[in-house]
């Protein structure tokens, strides 16, 4: 009984470690390396559906990312970077790097022969926190006037806020409903208030995008799919990507939801003039019936 016990625990432990790995992967970063606290606040590459978001956003082939922190008290229940980091879905201080992400990415610049090579270069903000809350905005704003100055594209995301500056703004926007950001985005701005920053900027002539990622399908949370695209006619590009880390998201019905979904969107982005960008795992979903 003992050895079945302990064989048990292997299974989940390892189980659980591919799906770390697998997150990892997708954010182009590597355990032993993200030990490293000097990461914090510097350009790195970012790998498989992360580049694929950073590549839609900043329209560039070859875009970079900088984590300005890692973790969040936004506490999003489908968030993955718990799952990353081992951290607690909470208010939990996010961890800073140890100098200013601006100071830490001029060094980059000015020092790091690759970088000299890009003709066009493009930062994305950020995959690991959110670059808006309230203990980093002020270094993030400096980082994101550092790079502008350079001519550097900047892109961020949010479910916060928007920079003061001129930068693709992107906010998650997956529902309308109260009761689902009451459920799993609780401590996010409110969604009414996400896309009202958004159409200000896009008053403004500037670039602004919504990542629809992850999307439910009906079995976790049921809503009007149409009803929510009708509040987001006026933006530049929407990310579209399936739910992950439940089984729920992986059913049949899930396949044939997300086929309808796609479909809904092709047609509404094509009527409005608006960029589409599906992630390939979502495509793949729904090619081949299942991950």
């Amino acid at each position: 009984m003992k050895n079945s016990g302990r064989s048990f625990k292997s299974e989940k432990e390892a189980e659980s470690t591919t799906v770390i790995q697998k997150t990892m992967d997708e954010l182009g970063l590597n355990q032993e390396s993200w030990r490293v606290p000097r990461m914090l606040g510097e350009l790195y590459r970012p790998r498989g559906l992360a580049l694929e978001t950073a590549q839609a956003v900043l329209e560039v082939q070859d875009p970079y990312a900088c984590n300005v922190a890692y973790g969040c008290s936004n506490a999003c229940l489908y968030c993955y970077v718990p799952r990353f980091t081992r951290r607690k879905r909470c208010n939990e201080a996010a961890r800073l790097p140890k100098k200013p992400p601006a100071e830490l990415v001029r060094h980059q610049l000015e020092h790091q022969w690759r970088f000299h090579w890009t003709s066009k270069l493009g930062v994305f903000l950020c995959f690991l926190t959110d670059p808006f809350l309230p203990r980093i905005k002020e270094s993030t704003e400096r980082l994101i006037e550092y790079l502008i100055d350079q001519g550097v594209t900047v892109a961020t995301l949010s479910k916060l806020d928007t920079s003061y500056f001129s930068v693709r703004h992107g906010m998650t926007v997956i529902s309308l409903d109260r009761e689902f950001q009451e459920t799993w985005e609780p401590n996010a701005l409110p969604i009414n208030r996400r896309i009202a920053g958004l159409e200000y900027y896009k008053g403004m002539k500037e670039f602004v995008w919504v990542s629809m990622e992850p999307y439910p399908p009906s079995a976790i949370y049921k809503q009007d799919l149409e009803a929510l695209l009708e509040e987001l006619k006026f933006v530049d590009l929407i990310v579209f990507g399936k739910w992950n880390y439940d089984k729920r998201a992986g059913t049949e019905q899930a396949r044939i939801e997300y086929a309808e979904n796609v479909q809904v969107l092709t047609d509404f982005c094509k009527s409005n003039n608006i960029r589409l960008h599906v992630k390939s795992d979502t495509l793949k979903f729904i090619a081949k019936g299942g991950l």
